[in-house]
């Protein structure tokens, strides 16, 4: 696959999937070995990164990813996002507040055969925190 064709993938798979959850979609775009690195941790296969988007998805309603910038090169695909929601479940230990947040992502995609197998991904946790109330702004 050409880094041209990975980055249709991501803008599909942003536009699409990301916004959904939906898992005949995950079928397409997700190995079902894929690899997520996040917040310090591992995790594998598909289902858990079903179960990632859907707890993002509960957490942050109306959630929105749109990408701001995304470079590619062979079978790797990097994008900076901007995501925005409202917070209604809990986030970091943080009860439901209502508020609105908007945060900066970024996400580096490894593609094989049309489908993501790893995602190394960094949200702006510190952002988020402070814009919810529970750390003081810098």
């Amino acid at each position: 696959m050409t880094a041209e064709t990975n980055t249709l993938i991501i803008e599909r798979f942003t536009r699409e999937f990301l916004t959904t959850g939906d898992a005949a979609l995950a079928e397409e775009f997700l190995s079902p070995d894929i690899v997520l690195h996040f917040a310090g941790q591992q995790q594998r296969g598909r289902d858990r990164y079903l179960a990632v988007v859907a707890a993002n998805a509960d957490t942050f309603e109306d959630l929105v990813w749109t990408v701001e910038e995304m470079v590619a090169d062979g079978d790797a695909v990097a994008v900076r996002y901007t995501m925005t929601g409202t917070h209604r479940g809990e986030f970091a230990g943080i009860p439901p507040t209502g508020k609105a947040v908007v945060a900066q992502s970024m996400a580096f995609y490894r593609l094989a055969d049309g489908q993501i197998v790893e995602e190394r991904a960094q949200l702006d946790m510190l952002g988020i925190v402070q814009q919810l109330g529970a750390a003081p702004a810098a």
